[in-house]
């Protein structure tokens, strides 16, 4: 079993971790990578158990599907298994609608630009590349022809990083670069090409907005736009632009 393998039934066991196979277990418990995807997988579901915690419709939902799945026999399991995954996949979009970080009041390529990084830090999109520094992950960039920052807040640089991701943002390649931040935190930088692009932000001088539990700057520099949101706290997003 590859870890591609394994993500995909650790995937698919989200409701009943004791089905996922010893295989799986035994790559989740020694491979660091595959570690850290599963926790951020888990806290998703945490974050949608308290959304749907938040509506009375919905108490006890998860409850049901697994009592549900409890009390079929077990030599006939296949006649519970489609309803309840169609279930859980009912769960996991209805809670991802909840969760979406976009709003009307956005313009398409914020929207979208926070869609992305959202389903990256929550562990729902994996990563292209994989990199420990912002010059490596330029250096990938580059060698796959991919939208790659003229320049970023020097702070922003010095951080050490995940790896990035290919994207479309508004009909446009862009990228996103994923950077450590204290405390478990990470910020996601998207880049790309501005021409065109309607309401473009500010050359050089970053709009400061939030979205539910996102904070994010947007800016241009050159033909270039970039946003860079983060989960951590608005003041930790403005250190990084020298601000506080």
């Amino acid at each position: 079993m590859n870890r591609e393998e394994a993500r995909l039934e650790l995937d698919a066991t989200t409701l009943r971790p004791q089905d996922a196979s010893p295989e799986a277990r035994a790559m989740l418990a020694r491979d660091p990578e595959l570690a850290a995807w599963h926790a951020k997988r888990r806290a998703f579901d945490e974050e949608v158990a308290d959304a749907f915690a938040s509506l009375p419709a919905m108490a006890g939902l998860k409850d049901s599907i697994l009592q549900a799945a409890y009390e079929r026999p077990a030599k006939r399991p296949l006649r519970w298994l489609a309803p309840t995954a169609i279930a859980a996949a009912a769960c996991v979009l209805f809670g991802w609608t909840l969760l979406w970080p976009g709003n009307s009041a956005m313009a398409a390529w914020e929207a979208q630009s926070l869609s992305a990084v959202a389903k990256v830090e929550y562990g729902m999109t994996p990563l292209d590349a994989q990199a420990e520094s912002y010059e490596a992950v330029k250096a990938l960039l580059t060698q796959k022809e991919c939208p790659c920052p003229s320049a970023v807040p020097a702070a922003l640089a010095s951080l050490s990083t995940f790896g990035c991701k290919r994207v479309e943002i508004d009909g446009r390649p862009a990228s996103i670069i994923c950077f450590r931040l204290d405390a478990g935190k990470e910020a996601h930088l998207v880049v790309f090409e501005n021409e065109g692009l309607d309401c473009c932000p500010a050359q050089d001088s970053p709009s400061f907005k939030s979205s539910k539990n996102w904070h994010y700057a947007s800016w241009s520099h050159g033909s270039q736009a970039f946003l860079l949101a983060t989960t951590a706290d608005a003041a930790s997003l403005k250190r990084l632009f020298g601000l506080v």
